[in-house]
């Protein structure tokens, strides 16, 4: 008897807080113009303000929450394994090039980039795990370096630099991004390693 009660009620639950996401998007899709806030949301929502902190208590929760919903109108993965990375590059700038007016819109407001630094959390943790044969034997701070020229080349940012300074068409930019990651990854695995030196172990023999 309670079953069906209980599955309205999530059924309403999961509706408000996508009408709130999508309410959300539609405002970061605004540009720098746009307004984005709880207050702001609630208002184009037409709900109250306490309905949009009840879902989403504060800025961070949202923001995670829009990256979430950001990383799966663009299809955005990050590489798990190094023979990954350029594959998923060339599909990564080609979503970018399909949602042109959303990702545009994420790049230039300032609710936008509290977004992508959600993705940058999530793409420094993956190009660590995915590069770690490439990265082996360097020392921490080259490592770190290395992982954030990937992660600032796989990202929506480098697509709109390559586009509009380097006016490039969007397969132009997907071939150009290809490039820059196949060098980059060359170049890392030519970095000269510094040889650990082995421990002599000396024998009972030598000793006496």
């Amino acid at each position: 008897m309670n079953a069906e009660p209980q599955s309205l009620r999530d059924r309403q639950t999961a509706a408000t807080r996508e009408q709130i996401l999508t309410v959300a998007m539609q405002q970061l899709g605004q540009g720098p113009r746009g307004t984005f806030s709880h207050e702001s949301i609630a208002k184009a929502a037409g709900m109250g303000a306490r309905t949009v902190y009840r879902y989403f208590p504060d800025r961070a929760s949202l923001l995670h929450a829009l990256w979430l919903r950001l990383r799966e109108a663009t299809r955005t993965r990050f590489p798990e394994t190094e023979d990954e990375i350029i594959p998923l590059a060339r599909t990564v700038f080609g979503e970018f090039e399909t949602n042109e007016l959303l990702v545009r819109a994420v790049i230039t407001s300032p609710a936008g980039n509290d977004v992508r630094e959600q993705g940058g959390v999530e793409g420094r943790a993956a190009f660590t795990r995915s590069l770690a044969a490439a990265l082996e034997g360097l020392a921490e701070d080259e490592k770190v370096r290395i992982v954030a020229v990937f992660v600032s080349i796989y990202s929506a940012a480098f697509w709109q630099l390559l586009r509009d300074r380097g006016l490039l068409s969007g397969t132009e930019a997907e071939q150009a991004v290809a490039w820059a990651l196949e060098t980059l990854l060359h170049a890392t695995k030519e970095i000269p390693r510094t040889e650990q030196p082995q421990k002599t172990i000396k024998s009972d023999l030598s000793r006496e």
